[in-house]
């Protein structure tokens, strides 16, 4: 019997669309009852039979920092998609951070290795990726580098994978998938597409690597079924410069304006308020260092070396915006 954890969540839902599709009904995690509605919402968008399909998921009340809810749901499991974990670029949120997406993931790792999960396929982020201050090109084999400074985000969603590869060790059949900013229906980044194309033009130039969400669950469905262990994969269709995005998302809007820079002196200015505002108690810091850095960082994320395992072949993503 197949886990999905997240289930509720953007990669999640989708990935119980796909599961569905091929009469495959898992057992699925969720942590509030109201964030069931997503998946069925999504299977009412996509199935005529939606309600009979939704009706035979087998759904499992559990939480990431509860052990034992979480060793409930294990009951019978054979395969897991790990969809879960917390997502936040705010420094106020590093400590939830560690505790869902490092030591909750260590849970997740030991009871996989406690009940002979027979696969994992554990969903990372391009944040996790190391980061070589001499080269323009990120792959897999890129170091991590400690002197480099990160977002808590990625600080979690690489100690999350440490944990894998850790199990990977113990005898735990897993892959790591590190997905670039992902597109597609219910897309988190949806919201700030949108706006540009209703007419928001201000815009941070890095680059922006991205893959849409149909790509994503293709690989994970194929990951699951192959006898690939022990790997990571970028998942990375194309990798646009942030003015090129916002122009491209002004003009499918309709509109004749031209996308307009931020300055990064005025981020680093509202960083050094945001001290201020925390000093004297009003409220906790978002920004950090490394999350203004990395949206003036200009270098591709190299998503190739799935194509050379898997047949598989990115969606164009001019489609997806």
């Amino acid at each position: 019997m197949i886990l999905v954890t997240g289930a509720t969540g953007f990669i999640g839902s989708h990935l119980m669309c796909r599961l569905a599709l091929n009469d495959i009904f898992p057992v699925a995690m969720y942590r509030h009852e109201s964030n069931k509605n997503k998946v069925k919402k999504l299977f009412q968008s996509q199935f005529s039979d939606a309600e009979e399909r939704f009706e035979k998921i087998i759904w499992r009340k559990a939480d990431f920092r509860d052990l034992p809810r979480l060793s409930s749901a294990f009951e019978g499991i054979t395969h897991v998609y790990h969809c879960a974990g917390y997502i936040s670029l705010a420094q106020r949120d590093s400590n939830k951070l560690l505790e869902i997406n490092v030591k909750g993931s260590a849970y997740l790792i030991n009871l996989c290795l406690s009940h002979s999960i027979q696969k994992l396929v554990y969903v990372s982020s391009i944040a996790a990726l190391g980061n070589n201050p001499t080269s323009k090109v990120i792959d897999e084999n890129t170091p991590w580098d400690n002197n480099t400074d990160k977002t808590p985000y990625a600080y979690s969603k690489y100690g999350g994978e440490m944990e894998v590869w850790r199990g990977m060790q113990e005898g735990l059949d897993a892959v790591i998938i590190n997905p670039g900013i992902i597109l597609g229906e219910g897309s988190p980044i949806g919201t700030i597409l949108d706006r540009f194309k209703k007419g928001l033009r201000w815009y941070t130039p890095g680059t922006k690597a991205m893959v849409g969400i149909e790509d994503v669950i293709e690989v994970m469905d194929q990951l699951m079924h192959s006898e690939i262990n022990g790997e990571r994969f970028i998942l990375v269709a194309e990798n646009w410069s942030g003015k090129a995005l916002a122009s491209r998302l002004i003009q499918l809007g309709g509109h004749k304006k031209s996308a307009v820079c931020i300055p990064k002196g005025f981020l680093y200015s509202l960083w050094v308020l945001e001290h201020f505002i925390q000093i004297f108690g009003i409220r906790r810091r978002f920004l950090t260092r490394a999350m203004i850095n990395s949206q003036y960082e200009e270098k591709n994320i190299d998503g190739e070396k799935i194509k050379s395992f898997l047949d598989f072949k990115y969606s164009p993503i001019e489609s997806l915006l």
